[in-house]
C-alpha cells in the first residue's frame, strides 16, 4: 500500500510520529517548563516541590516501562498511542482546575506523566523500527523532528499563552488539542510493513526469506508469541529476544550511556525556563523581564534542533551512530559550561541552546542503535526494560537541581555535575560493543542455507 505520490508508507509512519511527538514535546517535555514559575508563585511552593512531581512521574515511567514495552509488542503501537493520547489529554484538562499541591501531584503523576510516558514514543519508535532497516537512522531522525517542531512552534506558543492569559487556559487548550489530534492519528499507525504486504525500506520481497514463525521449534519460542512480533527474518537482519539481548554487555553499556544522557536531559529540560531566567538576571534583569526571553529561547533551541536532527540522522546511516552520539554528548557538556558563570550575556544563552540542541540529536540515534543491534522482534519490550533503569537514573535530577536553587538562589553548582555526567555518557557511547549473534539465530540460518 502506498499513499499519494507513491511514497513508501513507512515514511508516512515517520511523519505521523513527528506530528504526535511535536504535541508531546511542545506541551509537556519542553512546554511544561513555562508553567513552573506561575505554579510556584500561585501555590506558594518551591521549585523542588514541583520537581518532586516530575521525579514521581519518572519513577512511574520506569516501573511501567517493561509492561508498556511488552504491551506494544503484544497489542501493537496503535493501541498504545491511543491510550497515551486519551490519558495525557484528560490530564491537561484536569490540570487547569488545580487548587492545591496534592491535586497537582495527583494529576501530574496519575494522568499527564502516565499518558506521555506510556504512549507516544513507546508506540512510534517501535513502529519505525519495524518499518526501516537501511534508512533507520534517517527515519528516526524525521520522527525526532517532532521534538524540534514542538519546541520551536508549540512550546513558545504555550509559554506566551501562559504569560498572556494564564496557565489554566493554556493547560485546558493543550488537553483539547491533544485529544482532537492524537486519537484520530493513532488509527493510521500500522504495526509493520509485512502486515501490508511490504518490506522494510520499501524493498522488493525476495523468494529466499527465512520465516521465523515456521522455525519456532529452533527458536524455542511460543508460536503464538511469534505472530505478535516480526514474522520474517530478512537476510543479515539481527534477531534477539528480550532475554537474549539483556544477557549481552552491549545492552547494559547502551543503557548506561542513554541513562546518563537522560539524567542531564530530565533536569535541564524540566527547569529550562527557571535556569535561563536565573542566568539572565545575572546582568540585572528582573524575573518578569527575563521570563519572555527564556520562553523565546526554547524556540531558538528547538529550531536549531529542527535543522540538525535530519542531518545527524542521515550521517548516522553512513557513519558510526555510537561515535556520533559520543560527540553529541561533548556538545552537551559545553552547553552546560556556557551558563556556569551566571553573567547574563545573551551570546552565552545562544551558545547554550545551540549546543544543547546538538546534544539532543543523540536521542533518535539511540533508538536506531538499539534496532541496529537487536532487530525488530522484541524492540518495544527492550525499550521498556531500558526505560526502567533509565528513569531511575534520571528521576532525581530536577529535584536536586531545585533544592540547590531553593537554598542558594543559583543554578551554578547544579550545572557543574551535569557537565561531568555528559562526559561519562560520551565515554559509554563510544565503547558500546557489537553484540554476539544468538546461537538460536545462527542455528536456523545454517539450517536454512543447508536446505
Amino acid at each position: 500500500m502506498r499513499l499519494p505520490g507513491n511514497m513508501f508508507y513507512g515514511w508516512w509512519i515517520a511523519i505521523m510520529s513527528a506530528s504526535v511527538d511535536s504535541l508531546k514535546h511542545g506541551t509537556f517535555n519542553k512546554g511544561f517548563t513555562s508553567y513552573l514559575i506561575p505554579l510556584k508563585n500561585e501555590l506558594g511552593i518551591g521549585l523542588a516541590a514541583i520537581a518532586t512531581a516530575e521525579m514521581l512521574g519518572r519513577m512511574e515511567g520506569g516501573l511501567q516501562g517493561p509492561l508498556m514495552g511488552w504491551a506494544t509488542d503484544r497489542f501493537g503501537p496503535r493501541t498504545i498511542l491511543m491510550f497515551g493520547g486519551v490519558t495525557s489529554g484528560l490530564g491537561f484538562i484536569l490540570l487547569s482546575f488545580t487548587q492545591n499541591y496534592l491535586y497537582f501531584v495527583f494529576v501530574f503523576v496519575g494522568l499527564l506523566s502516565l499518558g506521555f510516558r506510556a504512549g507516544y514514543n513507546n508506540a512510534t519508535m517501535p513502529a519505525i523500527n519495524q518499518w526501516f532497516r537501511r534508512h533507520r537512522g534517517l527515519a528516526m531522525g524525521i520522527a525526532g523532528t517532532g521534538t524540534a517542531i514542538g519546541g520551536t512552534l508549540i512550546a513558545p506558543l504555550m509559554g506566551f499563552l501562559v504569560l498572556g492569559v494564564g496557565w489554566r487556559p493554556a493547560a485546558f487548550i493543550s488537553g483539547v488539542v491533544i485529544l482532537v489530534v492524537v486519537i484520530p492519528m493513532s488509527f493510521l499507525i500500522r504495526r509493520d510493513p509485512e502486515s501490508m504486504g511490504l518490506r522494510p525500506d520499501g524493498d522488493p520481497i525476495p523468494e529466499n526469506e527465512v520465516d521465523i514463525g515456521s522455525s519456532a521449534s529452533l527458536a524455542g519460542e511460543n508460536p503464538e508469541m511469534e505472530r505478535h512480533g516480526a514474522a520474517i527474518l530478512h537476510e543479515g537482519e539481527p534477531d534477539f529476544t528480550a532475554p537474549e539481548a539483556m544477557k549481552t554487555p552491549t545492552f547494559w553499556i547502551f543503557v548506561l550511556a542513554v541513562g546518563m544522557r537522560n539524567t542531564v536531559h530530565s533536569g535541564i529540560t524540566f527547569l529550562m525556563v527557571p535556569v535561563v531566567v536565573w542566568f539572565l538576571m545575572g546582568s540585572g534583569r528582573t524575573e518578569d523581564d527575563a521570563q519572555p526571553i527564556a520562553v523565546a529561547f526554547i524556540g531558538v533551541m528547538s529550531f536549531s534542533l529542527l535543522l540538525m536532527i535530519p542531518i545527524i540522522g542521515w550521517l548516522g546511516d553512513r557513519w558510526s551512530k555510537k561515535k556520533l552520539s559520543s560527540i553529541c554528548m561533548i556538545g552537551g557538556a559545553l552547553s552546560m559550561l556556557s551558563l556556569v558563570n551566571g553573567s547574563g550575556n545573551i551570546w552565552q544563552v545562544v551558545a547554550f541552546v545551540v549546543l544543547l540542541a546538538f546534544s539532543e540529536t543523540a536521542n533518535p540515534l539511540a533508538w536506531a542503535i538499539m534496532g541496529d543491534y537487536f532487530g525488530r522482534r522484541s524492540y518495544a519490550t527492550l525499550r521498556g526494560w531500558q526505560h526502567l533503569p533509565d528513569q531511575f537514573m534520571s528521576m532525581s535530577t530536577p529535584v536536586w537541581m531545585g533544592v540547590i536553587f531553593d537554598h542558594t538562589d543559583s543554578f551554578k553548582w547544579a550545572l557543574v555535575p551535569l557537565v561531568i555526567i555528559y562526559g561519562l555518557a560520551a565515554i559509554f557511547y563510544w565503547v558500546i560493543p557489537n553484540p554476539r549473534t544468538p546461537a538460536r539465530v545462527r542455528a536456523y540460518r545454517e539450517q536454512a542455507h543447508l536446505e
